[in-house]
């Protein structure tokens, strides 16, 4: 493990706040890209584009009181800690979800009838990619649960192999990028709905995942991440139920 990069000057660089502000990065460059490629003007893409940012940073923070509970109060409302270069700002799950619906309501907000959220979608499976070598390198959250495979990774002051859960991730994730670009195109995958799949796809991994991760158990034995992936695939199946209906009625009209 690494959890400290570098030092520059007796000032360390943090793994963790290293890639995740590389995934940042990138992510911003690739929606950038992506809404040039899209032809999605400016005048929609900046205002969206930092309200998701924003969204993200409050959803990722606060989903952490629904996965520990208010104990985590102290840590969770200080607002310095998001700053943090050694923790980041909080949990993924909730971060996709914050970021989900700060941008669709500010699109609402400035008048854009339809979605042009699709160009996120690549950037957040890249952007998960990079960030979760940094959670590997850091050895978050003890990174996974004992494992007798052979590719188990030995962390400090263990005597136990255990799963590298975020390599996992950085694996699905790189797969799910490649099947995403490759579909970016498609008529079926406009409008919104190249967003969707590509949450719902890494909502239904996560939840599987969470079952080789140390997260605390909520309630049923799941974890708070895996009630909040239920979520999100329950809410993406009703919409499409919903719009589905709708359009057989109009059909028949």
């Amino acid at each position: 493990m690494y959890p400290v990069l570098i030092e520059i000057n007796g000032t360390p660089i943090y793994a963790h706040g290293f890639f995740l502000n590389l995934a940042l990065l990138v992510c911003l460059l690739m929606v950038v890209g992506e809404s040039r490629r899209r032809h999605w003007p400016k005048q929609e893409v900046v205002p969206i584009t930092l309200a998701a940012f924003v969204g993200g940073m409050i959803g990722a923070r606060f989903s952490i009181l629904f996965f520990h509970g208010w104990e985590a109060a102290p840590f969770t409302l200080n607002f310095y800690s998001y700053f943090d270069p050694q923790i980041g700002p909080g949990s993924i799950i909730g971060g996709l979800i914050g970021a989900y619906l700060a941008g669709f309501i500010t699109s609402r907000l400035i008048g854009k009838a339809d979605c042009a959220c699709d160009a996120f979608a690549p950037a957040m499976a890249l952007a998960l990619i990079i960030g979760k070598i940094g959670c590997f390198m850091s050895g978050e959250d003890g990174l996974g649960k004992p494992t007798d495979l052979p590719w188990g990774v030995s962390l400090p002051n263990l005597d136990f192999r255990v799963h590298p859960t975020p390599l996992y991730e950085a694996g699905f994730s790189l797969v799910w990028l490649l099947i995403l670009l490759r579909l970016r195109n498609h008529p079926w995958m406009q409008n919104g709905n190249l967003l969707k799949f590509g949450v719902g796809g890494y909502a239904i991994f996560r939840f599987f995942i969470e079952f080789l991760r140390n997260n605390r158990i909520l309630l049923w034995g799941l974890t708070g991440q895996q009630w909040l992936c239920l979520v999100i695939i329950l809410a993406i199946v009703v919409y499409y139920a919903v719009h589905f209906a709708r359009s057989r009625r109009m059909a028949s009209v």
